[in-house]
């Protein structure tokens, strides 16, 4: 019973420190992508931090998004090659890892897909992705926000498919952002989840310690918010005739990056 009980501490605060791996990580990245951008002339990208951290994002997803993709291949996985389906939303596809499930021996009834990536500094890799992924007829990059898919030649409900993994956290005025992406979607549509969220302890230590590591993490990850309730956001952009949407089943008690993963399918 000591033993067990030792274990279930060190388990615990294992999982309330893990961000700071991922911050130290992510900060041993930031004078690569300085020194980066100054071997490569791109000095007025010095002068916005704006520009620098999305360089310095950049840079680190390039290497760090195939760890993620790792451990998040098992959930991710399923849920879009048995629903993504004809026209897809790729939200915010960063350096392409998730690429290789749209692909037409992976699922053949995908048709179109837009991905959705404002951050030019990841392009370059998109692109590799794409071509890797045979997918050179069928993907189209876009370098705009979800406000500027009309001008990008995308009809209102149009879109049999959207996928976000791991990329509301950083999308700015999330509310917002999610009612107008539902309007892409065809009723009938699905919209695949994948996220990390707000934890649901919220009234104790949990929740308060979720609320100090933010603005840290926030400031090492491109603007990712990890206090976000993003579930409910979902649910409140618009009428659903169906929700399923759970926790990760691999997430811990203490876990200060836990998920909720699923779709949700227009009505």
């Amino acid at each position: 019973m000591v033993l067990g009980g030792l274990r279930a501490r060190l388990t615990a605060t294992l999982q309330l420190l893990d961000p700071f791996l991922w911050i130290s990580i992510s900060l041993f990245f930031f004078p690569l992508a300085l020194t980066n951008l100054i071997l490569t002339f791109q000095f007025r990208k010095l002068l916005s931090w704006h520009a620098l951290q999305h360089a310095w994002f950049g840079r680190f997803w390039a290497w760090m998004g195939p760890q993620v993709r790792l451990g998040a291949a098992p959930h991710v996985d399923p849920l879009v090659t048995a629903s993504a389906k004809g026209v897809v939303l790729d939200i915010g596809p960063a350096s392409g890892q998730w690429l290789y499930l749209y692909a037409t021996e992976h699922n053949p009834a995908i048709t179109r897909i837009y991905g959705v990536e404002p951050n030019t500094e990841h392009h370059p890799a998109l692109r590799r992705a794409v071509k890797a992924a045979g997918l050179e007829d069928k993907y189209r990059i876009l370098d705009v926000g979800a406000e500027g898919l009309r001008a990008a030649g995308v009809e209102l409900s149009s879109v049999d498919t959207i996928v976000t993994v791991q990329v509301l956290c950083s999308i700015p005025d999330p509310k917002r952002v999610i009612r107008e992406l539902y309007s892409y979607l065809k009723p009938g549509g699905r919209w695949i989840v994948y996220e990390h969220v707000q934890t649901p302890y919220v009234e104790d230590f949990r929740g308060w310690w979720q609320k100090k590591i933010s603005p840290i993490w926030s400031f090492c990850f491109d603007g990712c918010c990890i206090t976000r309730p993003t579930e409910a956001f979902l649910k409140d952009a618009g009428s659903w005739s169906k929700i399923n949407l759970k926790p990760r089943d691999d997430d811990g008690e203490y876990a200060v990056l836990p998920h909720t993963m699923g779709y949700l399918v227009k009505s």
